[in-house]
């Protein structure tokens, strides 16, 4: 997240300048502050994981994600979202890859941004990694959620490994 957020903020760059031209950008840097504080990396402080809650909204036991939700959707209305992305850092898995959903009638759709990632940073980025589709089990994730509401392909859970690139990698470690 500080990586994109000094990017998106840098007036060096004609990329970044570009994108603050074309686009409105809504950063929720982490949800869960109450429970990181206290070691957990899923749940916050009243043991809940926050994405699996999304599903349903329940201000009083999730208000982080009804928040969250609601702002989307009212945002929606007046601006098309074109890209919504849930950012984790992954346990086990090396690298950084994507979660997305599958359009069966053009699975290109949902494909193609992460494709582009993958041909812009390949060393850090791993398309083959990637996987697109809806299980029952994944629901209440805010990825399923979000695409469900919002009604567009590019929505997406980024997972970047907690330990780095890949061990034969030239980049074993990732910075910001």
């Amino acid at each position: 997240m500080k990586g994109i957020i000094e990017f998106l903020t840098s007036e060096n760059s004609e990329e970044a300048q570009a994108l603050r031209k074309n686009f409105v950008f809504k950063i929720i840097p982490m949800i869960n502050v109450d429970g990181v504080m206290y070691g957990n990396y899923r749940c916050s402080l009243s043991g809940i994981d926050l994405n699996r809650t999304w599903k349903r909204i329940e201000p009083t036991l999730f208000p982080e994600v009804a928040s969250i939700k609601k702002v989307a959707e009212e945002f929606n209305q007046e601006h098309r979202v074109v890209l919504c992305c849930d950012l984790h850092g992954h346990s086990r898995a090396r690298r950084v890859f994507m979660y997305g959903n599958n359009y069966v009638h053009n699975p290109e759709s949902t494909r193609l941004f992460p494709y582009i990632l993958s041909k812009l940073e390949p060393q850090m980025f791993d398309f083959k990694k990637c996987k697109f589709s809806v299980s029952k089990n994944k629901e209440g994730t805010s990825r399923i959620a979000m695409w469900r509401m919002l009604k567009m392909p590019s929505v997406y859970t980024l997972e970047a490994s907690l330990c780095g690139g890949s061990i034969n990698s030239q980049v074993p470690h990732f910075t910001p």
